[in-house]
């Protein structure tokens, strides 16, 4: 469940919404569940914000990645990721499942398997962009 709304802001034409951060137990319960590890970077954005809404992307709350990796079984088409968040249009923004992970793949949440043609980038420099959009470097 997202928790209370905190703050939000507008970065050009990236409007979001932040939340209350998650708690160290919150975190380890994703990891125990999911039986993975998640990427440090990520286990820093919610440390900051359990989770993130966006009208370009969402990045999944603890609650949101136990969710949803379970409902599009991402551990079973793509093991060795985690599903993070999506473009809010049908693709999944997947990340190894190691702690030094820093990039993200679009995968087509019909498909869901990383391939070397995905779309990549790298997860801190993508949420501090003023665009917001996963797509960027397409």
């Amino acid at each position: 469940m997202i928790k209370k709304h905190r703050t939000a802001f507008h970065a050009k034409e990236w409007a979001i919404d932040l939340y209350e951060a998650a708690t160290i137990e919150e975190i380890q319960q994703v990891e125990k569940e999911l039986q993975i590890v998640l990427p440090k970077v990520y286990k820093e954005f919610l440390s900051v914000s359990n989770g993130m809404h966006g009208n370009l992307a969402q990045l999944y709350s603890t609650d949101g990645l136990i969710e949803m990796n379970k409902t599009y079984e991402v551990q079973r088409y793509a093991p060795g990721y985690v599903s993070v968040g999506n473009d809010n249009g049908g693709y999944h923004l997947l990340m190894r499942a190691v702690e030094d992970a820093v990039n993200f793949q679009l995968v087509s949440d019909g498909y869901c398997v990383p391939t070397e043609n995905d779309i990549t980038d790298n997860f801190l420099s993508w949420l501090d962009s003023d665009e917001g959009d996963p797509w960027r470097n397409e």
